[in-house]
């Protein structure tokens, strides 16, 4: 039970710190100020501290390099390179039986599984293994994996199930006990990578990044915009930043 409230503690104070809920803070006490008359200029100051925000959140000049900065922390795992299991990390899925299996997925999770199947292919020997719990969910991620996995041609034989672990950290420690000292791919998103793969490190497992699903990528020109897309890539960078530093702070 307390680990259950910890959990839920540490999700909400990240998903307070983001671009866009602090955004909405500040507009929501802007407008509270505005109101009443005495504190306008508390509103007008919380307002002009909003729109600053939004521009530079959304602003891909900003948020792109930012970014980069922790996707490009791995190389792209080498298919040259043999291993004993391919590891999926686990994200987000929804079951709606009115929509493709395939569609269950989101995208990073698309991404994940993807890589994984191709490091898998060159790996004929290898064991899949998919992790991550269903939450509100009918189905757990892991077994969405599993599914899409058959679905596409995997024997079910390679494949191994483990949908208990509820983030990065539970899931580093379930492959330990399945993998032993053997040589383990590990998939997941290019800005999770880098915090995944300490927890790996440290349950002394022979891992190897297999960063995918690039936010930031170099299009060898300047995208001036503002738009949500950049916006998307500076809440990814703050969200890895705040769990790279409660990290630290832990380890």
């Amino acid at each position: 039970m307390l680990l259950e409230i910890g959990f839920l503690i540490k999700k909400m104070i990240a998903f307070s710190l983001m671009p866009l809920s602090i955004i909405v803070i500040m507009l929501s006490l802007s407008v509270f100020f505005l109101w009443r008359k005495p504190h306008a200029k508390i509103g007008s100051v919380l307002a002009s501290t909003s729109l600053f925000c939004l521009i530079v959140f959304s602003w891909n000049p900003v948020s792109t390099p930012l970014l980069r900065s922790i996707e490009q922390t791995n190389t792209p795992f080498d298919l040259n390179t043999s291993v004993a299991y391919v590891v999926v990390l686990g994200n987000e899925v929804v079951s709606d039986p009115s929509i493709p299996l395939s569609s269950h997925l989101s995208s990073s999770a698309s991404a994940r599984l993807l890589e994984g199947l191709r490091i898998l292919s060159a790996n004929p020997d290898a064991e899949l293994i998919v992790t991550g719990y269903k939450g509100k969910n009918t189905k757990s991620s892991a077994q969405v994996y599993q599914e899409v996995a058959i679905s596409l041609g995997v024997n079910g034989s390679r494949i191994i199930s483990i949908d208990w672990p509820k983030d990065t950290e539970e899931e580093a420690r379930a492959v330990k006990e399945i993998v032993g000292t053997k040589t383990v791919a590990v998939a997941t998103s290019a800005s999770h990578m880098p915090r995944a793969i300490t927890f790996f490190y440290n349950e002394d497992i022979n891992a190897i990044p297999a960063p995918t699903f690039y936010l930031a990528k170099n299009t060898h020109k300047t995208n001036w915009r503002f738009d949500a897309a950049g916006l998307l890539k500076m809440e990814r960078s703050i969200y890895e930043y705040i769990g790279q530093l409660w990290q630290w702070i832990k380890y």
